[in-house]
């Protein structure tokens, strides 16, 4: 049987619950990732991913701004920034405000995670009864590793 140890990546990408949302964003960007595990002294108390930040950014700027109407995705909050004009420096400080907010304020604080001697079926199973596309990966309270879909999917080939 085929084990998550196996698989995992061990040399995890993490962040800390201090770090702002503009200093995840450009590890995201620059990792090419879409979320990862936010580890203070050594364990994980949360996770942070892109949709936590969107859903986050989506709540705070209606929250009495310039585009106070339904919640909206990114890309729809963006595309109204050309019918803003005037409203335009207003929403530019929401967004710079928003972009300093620490993580610990959007993460999900319900982690949902994996010992490394799991089978896969089983990190499978969490992932889609969760729905969570990565699994922290925990021996003894520390993070060890990280397993993803895509890590499923090297799997099935190997």
């Amino acid at each position: 049987m085929k084990k998550v140890k196996d698989f995992m990546c061990s040399d995890v990408l993490f962040v800390r619950p201090n770090n702002s949302v503009f200093d995840v964003a450009k590890v995201f960007s620059k990792n090419n990732i879409s979320g990862a595990p936010v580890v203070e002294d050594g364990r994980v108390i949360g996770v942070i991913s892109i949709s936590d930040i969107v859903k986050f950014m989506g709540i705070k700027l209606a929250d009495g701004s310039v585009i106070a109407h339904e919640p909206q995705s990114l890309s729809m909050i963006f595309l109204n920034l050309i019918k803003m004009g005037k409203e335009f420096v207003d929403f530019k400080k929401d967004l710079e405000r928003i972009s300093n907010t620490e993580i610990k304020h959007m993460m999900s604080k319900e982690v949902v995670a994996i010992g490394p001697n799991a089978d896969l079926f089983e990190a499978a199973n969490i992932m889609e009864k969760s729905d969570v596309n990565r699994l922290p990966v925990i021996n003894d309270g520390r993070l060890v590793g990280i397993i993803a879909r895509a890590d499923l999917i090297r799997a099935l080939i190997d």
